[in-house]
């Protein structure tokens, strides 16, 4: 796994790491009114930051390098219940749309992508605070 290396289990600031993605899916949430592909990149950001309170919590970090989004998403599907599995497939196909969107200007986003993506977003968060929470001393 040279894609992670060790990172100090600090609860204060997986904390605050899931505040600041409870923060984003709130201004996901809001953005949707006029701005979907912004909304839907809110919401992936939501994820992101969950995901890399998830790390945390096992002791580890993602690398920054190329793939490093990959890798986070690759850690957290290795680590969290396989019932969940759909809402990781989900994470995935919006990291996907989001690089569409942002490096290829192809990845048009409608009102019901950036809806589903809300409302993933919204599980997701859930269903991490939930295993960290079972975990944490």
């Amino acid at each position: 796994m040279k894609k992670l290396k060790p990172h100090t289990v600090d609860w204060a600031q997986i904390e605050r790491f899931l505040a600041s993605a409870d923060k984003k899916l709130a201004s996901a949430r809001r953005i949707l009114a006029f701005d979907e592909e912004a909304s839907l990149q809110q919401a992936y950001e939501a994820m992101l930051k969950a995901s890399l309170g998830f790390m945390f919590s096992h002791g580890f970090r993602a690398r920054s390098q190329p793939g490093h989004h990959i890798a986070i998403i690759e850690f957290v599907r290795s680590r969290l219940d396989k019932k969940h599995s759909g809402l990781l497939t989900v994470f995935d196909r919006l990291r996907r749309k989001r690089n569409l969107a942002l490096y290829d200007d192809t990845g048009f986003v409608s009102r019901y992508d950036a809806e589903q993506a809300l409302e993933a977003a919204g599980n997701y968060l859930d269903v991490v605070r939930a295993d960290i929470a079972a975990r944490k001393p």
